[in-house]
């Protein structure tokens, strides 16, 4: 039993809410709209791995760095936090961009040969 991937997951999303805390991009910007869009992708992307599962497309992989425990058969602890860490970075790289997009012209860095300039 390792906690190598479950860590991974916790500290990428970790380092996900400080990039949302500082920019105010999505949970720090609107808290209750923001849960209720994770639960629901949430919710959604775990109805799609129990219908892949009773399907037998899909089947859980053996892998050291895994804990090994199950929520259902086929189904890691670790895709939990997967689904979860999925819509939340998704929810604020959307915050992202629409901060990006709503900058005036005159705010937004210009790009020449690759390289930004300021």
């Amino acid at each position: 039993m390792s906690l190598a991937y479950l860590l991974s997951i916790l500290g990428s999303t970790f380092c996900m809410g400080l990039v949302d805390h500082r920019w105010r991009l999505f949970l720090f910007g609107r808290p209750r709209r923001a849960l209720v869009v994770v639960a629901v992708g949430i919710g959604y992307f775990l109805v799609w791995d129990l219908v892949a599962i009773a399907l037998e497309i899909y089947r859980r992989g053996e892998s050291a760095a895994m804990t090994g425990i199950e929520v259902t058969p086929e189904l890691p602890l670790e895709e939990l936090f997967f689904i979860t860490f999925l819509c939340y970075v998704t929810m604020v790289l959307h915050g992202l961009f629409s901060m990006l997009l709503r900058r005036s012209p005159a705010e937004r860095p210009e790009v020449q040969h690759g390289k930004v300039a300021r």
